[in-house]
């Protein structure tokens, strides 16, 4: 294993940690600020918010800009479809179990990360039937009837 690669294993690790604390939390990527002047400091608001609001605001997100629900403009969780289809079997709204990938995160980010990928891999097998999954993007794999979300959960 090169040093390129351990670096990118544990940036992708803490950045699992990092989704999984964030997911726990029930939150999502901030896309609009606005500016306090009493605190001095950019906060979090949604659209209506931040442009009615007669102070100083940004968009984060540029539109048509690539962007995570949960990270933001991190995508390297949410283009890992590995991943995507382990957390495709839990509920977005359990938050009790995102809170228990949470504490395994934290504990050990990089086992997490190769235990969870090769959970994903083997549903993507089971749903696909393949003994080996190819690269390509996770809703090419959901894309045949019979096949979706819903469908990893009874495996």
């Amino acid at each position: 294993m090169t040093a390129t690669s351990v670096l990118e294993t544990r940036s992708e690790a803490q950045a699992l940690r990092r989704y999984a604390r964030e997911r726990a939390a029930g939150r999502e990527a901030t896309e609009w600020l606005v500016r306090d002047p009493d605190l001095g400091a950019w906060l979090a608001a949604d659209e209506v918010m931040a442009t009615t609001s007669g102070r100083e605001w940004r968009r984060v997100r540029q539109p048509s800009e690539p962007w995570c629900a949960v990270l933001g403009r991190d995508l390297s969780i949410a283009a890992d479809d590995e991943l995507q289809a382990t957390f495709a079997t839990i509920e977005p709204d359990d938050l009790s179990a995102w809170r228990r990938l949470h504490i395994a995160a934290a504990r050990a980010p990089s086992r997490c990360l190769s235990e969870w990928r090769s959970r994903g891999r083997r549903l993507l097998a089971a749903v696909s039937r393949e003994t080996q999954v190819d690269g390509g993007t996770l809703a090419g794999r959901f894309a045949s009837r019979g096949t979706g979300k819903r469908s990893l959960s009874a495996i």
